[in-house]
Order: C-alpha cells, then structure tokens, then sequence
C-alpha cells in the first residue's frame, strides 16, 4: 500500500489543544481554549515501512453521541496517546516574533493616551461485541477496548454499507458522511471506529495513537470536511531523517512585511490563511524544521515518575500529594484518575477539592484510597504514553512542523508528504525592530515609527494615537499596507529545491515603498530616522484611510 491516510471526523467537534492558565492550583477551571482545528503526528521509518501516528482528539457533547471514523491502508496497531506531545511541540515549534524595541529621543509617557492593539500579548456506545462477518457488505476485522475506547477495525463493499454498519452499532453518524466515504472505500482502506465505552464519559477522551505499513503520511482531508469549519487550522508534524514537505499541495514563504511585529505576530495564523488562499487554498507554510535533539526528554526520563510511591497507600491526602508532588501533567488524563480513584466529595467543586484535599478532613473521614490500583492507573495511562512518545525523538532525526488554513469546499484532495534532503532547515524564531522617533518631549503615542526587519527592510506606521483616533487595529492597517501574505509560492518534491511559481518580492518591495510615501507625507517620517516637518497636515488621518482603502473598523 502507498500511502497511509490519517483523519478524523465528529460529528460535534473539531481537533483543538487546551493550554491552562496560571491559577495558583494543581487543577484549574478557567482555561483559555485554543482552536486550532486539526493536530497530526506522524513519525515515518522507510526502513521498517512503518508509520507512526498520533491525533488529537477532541469534542463537546454527550458521551453517548460520540463518533469518530479514520481510514487506514492496513490494519493498524491501536494505543493511547499523550496530550503532553502536542502541548509541548506546540509550545516549542510555535512561531516566535522577537521585537526589539528602539525609543529615538526624549520620548513622553502619558499612560492614559492609549496603547490599544499595538501592545496585545499574544460517549459511550456500549454494547458489542460486533458480529464477525461480511454479512451486509460489512467486515469485522478485529475490536479491542483501546484506554476509553472501545474500538472496531472494518472494511466495506459500499460507503452506503459501511455508514449503516456503523449507525446501527450505535456510531452517531450523519448520513451525509456516506460521499466523503466513498473514495476510501474504493480504495480498499480499512477504517478504525472509535466509541466510549460504557463507564467513560467525554472528559476521558485521550489522543489516539496508530502503527501500521505505509510509506508515505497522508491527511483525508476529505473525509474530515464533514465537520470542518471555514478555514480550518490544520497543524502537521512529520517525524523522519530529512526535512518534511507537501507533495502534492503547495508550499508558501510568509511575507514577514504582513507580520504584526507591534502584537509579537498576534495576526500569524490570519496571515497563514490568507497566504494560503493566494496560493489557490491548498497549501502549506513550514512553521520550523530542525533537529529533534532539543526534544529530547521533554516527556519522559527514567525515573521522572515514581508511581510506585501510591503502592500501599490509603489516606486521601497522602495520595494526592503523591500526585501534585510527582510530576504529573495536570490534564484530563490525570483528572479522570482521581474521579475513578479519589472521587469529591458532595458538595463540593472538584478544582477546590484537588486543588487542597487536606482542608476537606472533615468531608474525608472513613474515606480510604486504592493507591496501589491508582499507581498502576497512573503508570497505564500517564507514564507508559509519555515513554512511548518520548522514543520518537531518539528514533527520528529531524522535526517538521507545516501548518495551513482550509475550508471545507476547499477539501478535494488528500494532502501527502515526503521528505527532502536538499531543503535546509526552517527557524521558528523571527526577530525586527520597532524604532520610536519622539521629538522634543513628545508622547510616545504621538512618536512616528517604523519597523525595521531581519533582512534591512523598513516599514513605516503611523502614531499610535492614528490608530485609535480612526479605529483601526494595527493588524488591519498592516494587512492593507503590506497587501501580500505570501512571498513566494513554490512546489516541493522529494529532491531539490523548490520550483517557485510565483515570486511576489519585487511587488512586496514596491507596496511598502507606497506605503513608506504615504506615511513619510502625512507624518513627516522617514525611513532614515530623520523628521521631514513636526505635524502631520490637516486631514492626514484619513487621507491615509483613504488610501489604503481602510474604513472605520471596530475592533
């Protein structure tokens, strides 16, 4: 078999990560919610012709509504994954905007003057088991209980005998998924289904790991248009020797003039999707690419987690100091562990309770632990994924990350991978400078600027205080400015360097030099640092509105 496919479909949710935020406590309530759309890891050995793969799982809704479909060329290997994989390659490959910033003068600072934008940090379908057969054009190959789920690996004559296969076993499944399935089925793939099980509910939902032959990652992205949203995210890491590329989707460099360096890059992820989109929808920027040695251990090293220590243990409190004090993530994994093990008392929140079991005695008295069974849980289900995850970075080399931006009408053809050995490495760090030229005591708000970036080129902005006064955000303003999110749109293969199919520099240039003119006439800045006149003309606010087109937009 060629390719492996990867993909998933809900029928309530979207893939997404969740990072918590600081709130003094083991577990926390409030958390802000990164929707990113659709998160992949894959890790492909040509050697062994194996593939290896992780997807996040998420959704919302009733445990018993919950469904999930994935196409595979052969039947695969099924194991639980670890949310801490994707959190911590997000973390480290995400893309890093370092400003440093230059005040030219004797700058005022009037607090209340306002700073606006430009300093905005950045289910259970129980039941089974099924019937063996290929009665109705249906095949039961294997099912097994996989973490929470209970899992089966099907093949089908028909789409329309596979959806009705599933919708009769309790899979809740839209009939409209029948078309999407229908390429898969034609070609022969196998098709994992995931349900809860029975004691389970949606806040055990763990990522799915899958191993099986095949030589080349795909995405069925076709498949996951079902319960796609406009411009979904899309995040692809890919795990090999060389360096990771589209093969058959195309490839962009980010216009970094488009970047809102005043926000620390706040706007990348809207200017990946419109890069992607003046590449025709279907494509692909490189977010980092380098070696997996700074990966290392970021998981797991031996001895980090003593789930021994819970052997013998009975006292609530001591129990759960073993948890806060043991190193373990403070995710969903480790919170369905303490309701099945230390479940809280009536009453009560569970982020007060595990956040400080020791001031609930009262609540506690007669109550009593497993610990032994709870080590093993936490040595199951927490430790035994990180190791098995943290071995990628000891088995590959080198780390790609590409990220793109799709929609659902977009989402013709499946996008595949392959790796290149004469493309070099990709940084995630990018760094500019952000100069302030005050005169004479003037407020910082007041100061005319310009950033200046890695490559020498120089954008000019105008004051602070012309953002607020005609309600625009700095990231409307640049994205007008700069026009282009790609610089380059480029095809990449296997071997060589990239065929450029469009080279927007000379154009980018040219947009930036207006921009420089029209802010240079209005403001009295100029790129060398100097200061033509003290004020900007009357009508220059929104003369310059005019000229680029921007209204007065609420933020």
């Amino acid at each position: 078999m060629r390719t492996l496919l990867l993909g998933a479909v809900t029928t309530l949710g979207l893939l997404a990560t969740t990072d918590a935020s600081a709130c003094g406590g083991f577990f926390c309530s409030q958390v802000d919610v990164d929707q990113i759309g659709e998160q992949i890891v894959f890790g492909v050995d040509p050697g062994t012709g194996i593939v290896e793969t992780h997807v996040q799982v998420a959704y919302q809704g009733s445990a018993e509504e919950f469904a999930w479909v994935v196409p595979v060329p052969e039947v695969p290997e099924l194991f639980v994954s670890s949310d801490m994989l994707f959190q911590q390659l997000r973390a480290r490959t995400r893309p890093q905007f370092q400003v440093e910033t230059v005040y030219n003068g004797d700058c005022g600072w009037q607090w209340d003057s306002g700073w606006g934008d430009d300093f905005d940090a950045d289910n259970g379908a129980g039941g089974g088991p099924f019937p063996a057969s290929e009665e109705d054009g249906v095949e039961v190959i294997a099912e097994r209980n996989v973490g929470p789920y209970r899992t089966v690996v099907l093949r089908a004559s028909t789409s329309e005998a596979l959806l009705t296969w599933l919708q009769e076993n309790n899979y809740d499944l839209p009939d409209s998924l029948d078309p999407v399935l229908a390429p898969y089925v034609a070609s022969e793939s196998y098709f994992v289904a995931l349900g809860l099980l029975n004691d389970r509910d949606v806040g055990d939902l763990k990522p799915l790991g899958m191993r099986y032959a095949a030589t080349q990652p795909m995405i069925p992205i076709q498949l996951t248009s079902i319960a796609a949203t406009p411009d979904m995210r899309l995040e692809v890491y890919v795990l090999g020797e060389e360096r990771a590329v589209p093969s058959n989707y195309l490839h962009v460099q980010v216009n970094e003039a488009a970047i809102d360096w005043l926000s620390w890059g706040g706007n990348y992820e809207d200017v990946i999707t419109r890069a992607a989109d003046e590449a025709g929808g279907q494509a692909f920027a490189t977010d980092f690419s380098g070696s997996t040695t700074p990966f290392q251990g970021m998981l797991y090293t031996e001895g980090r987690f003593n789930t021994s220590a819970f052997d013998g243990v009975t006292d609530p409190v001591e129990a759960m100091n073993l948890v806060m004090g043991g190193g373990f993530p403070a995710d969903g994994t480790t919170l369905g562990i303490l309701r099945r093990f230390l479940p809280v008392p009536e009453g009560l929140d569970e982020q007060s309770f595990y956040n400080c079991v020791e001031c609930y005695a009262e609540q506690l008295e007669g109550v009593t632990v497993d610990g032994t069974a709870m080590g093993a849980a936490f040595e199951e289900e927490v430790v035994t994924p990180l190791r098995d995850a943290e071995s990628l970075f000891s088995r590959f080399s080198t780390l790609s990350r590409m990220t793109s931006s799709i929609s659902p009408i977009e989402m013709t053809v499946d996008p595949m991978f392959v790796f290149n050995p004469d493309m070099g490495d990709v940084s995630n760090v990018h760094s500019a400078t952000v100069e302030y030229d005050c005169r004479d005591g003037e407020d910082v708000t007041d100061a005319e600027r310009r950033v200046v970036l890695a490559d020498g080129r120089v954008i000019l902005l105008p004051p602070m205080r012309f953002f607020n006064d005609g309600d625009v955000t700095t990231a409307e303003y640049i994205e007008d400015a700069t026009v282009y999110a790609a610089s380059i749109v480029e095809r990449t293969s296997e071997s060589g360097l990239p065929e450029v199919l469009v080279d927007r520099s000379a154009d980018i240039d040219g947009v930036i030099r207006e921009n420089n003119d029209n802010v240079d006439d209005l403001f009295g800045q100029s790129a060398c640092g100097g200061c033509s006149h003290t004020g900007a003309p009357v009508g220059g606010l929104f003369g310059l509105l005019a000229l680029l087109g921007l209204s007065r937009r609420k933020r």
